[in-house]
C-alpha cells in the first residue's frame, strides 16, 4: 500500500455534494482505502483572465492504495469525467477536480503526472487542508508544509463544514 493525498475542489452543480459524491466514489475503487479527510475550505477562484466565477469548495484526503500513479490518475479522471468535469479551460469553473498531490515519496515530472503536484506549493487552499490531516508531513524534498504555508497566508481561506457520510 501506497500512502497517497488527494486534493478535492469544485465550484459548480452544488460544490459541496460533488465533493461528498467524489469521495464516495475514491472511497469504492479497488484496493484504497481512505484514511483521513480535511475539513471542507472555501476559497476565491484562482482564474487566468479575470473572468467571475464562484468561490470554490476544496479539500484534502490521504488514502492507502495499492493502485500505481497513472493507475489512479486514470480512475481519478474517470471519477471527474462522471460528475460532468469539462476541461476546455485551464483554471475554469468545473464541477469536480481531483489532483494527485503526493504519491509516497514519488518525485516524476511527466506530460501527464507530476509528483509532487506542480502548484501545490502556491496554494493554500491545498496546503492548509493538508497539514490539516497531516501536520508532520514533509514533501519528498524534505520541505516541511509550515514552511510552505507560510508563503501563502495572505490567500484567503476559511472552512466551511466536514464531508457529510
Amino acid at each position: 500500500m501506497t500512502l497517497a493525498y488527494i486534493g478535492l475542489g469544485s465550484n459548480l452543480q452544488d460544490p459541496q455534494r460533488q465533493l461528498n459524491k467524489a469521495r464516495a466514489a475514491i472511497a469504492q475503487l479497488a484496493d484504497t482505502q481512505i484514511k483521513q479527510c480535511s475539513s471542507i475550505y472555501q476559497s476565491p477562484a484562482m482564474t487566468l483572465d479575470n473572468e467571475p466565477q464562484n468561490d470554490y469548495l476544496n479539500a484534502v484526503i490521504a488514502i492507502d492504495t495499492t493502485l500505481d500513479a497513472a493507475q489512479l490518475l486514470g480512475q481519478l479522471q474517470r471519477i471527474e469525467n462522471a460528475q460532468g468535469r469539462a476541461r476546455d479551460k485551464r483554471w475554469g469553473a468545473r464541477t469536480i477536480d481531483l489532483d494527485i498531490l503526493l504519491y509516497g515519496d514519488l518525485q516524476i515530472s511527466g506530460e501527464q503526472l507530476n509528483l509532487p503536484h506542480a502548484e501545490m506549493h502556491k496554494r493554500r487552499f491545498v496546503l492548509q487542508p493538508l497539514q490539516q490531516i497531516a501536520p508532520q508531513l514533509r514533501i519528498p524534498d524534505q520541505t516541511d508544509l509550515q514552511t510552505l504555508l507560510q508563503a501563502v497566508q495572505d490567500q484567503p481561506l476559511k472552512i466551511i463544514g466536514e464531508f457529510n457520510d
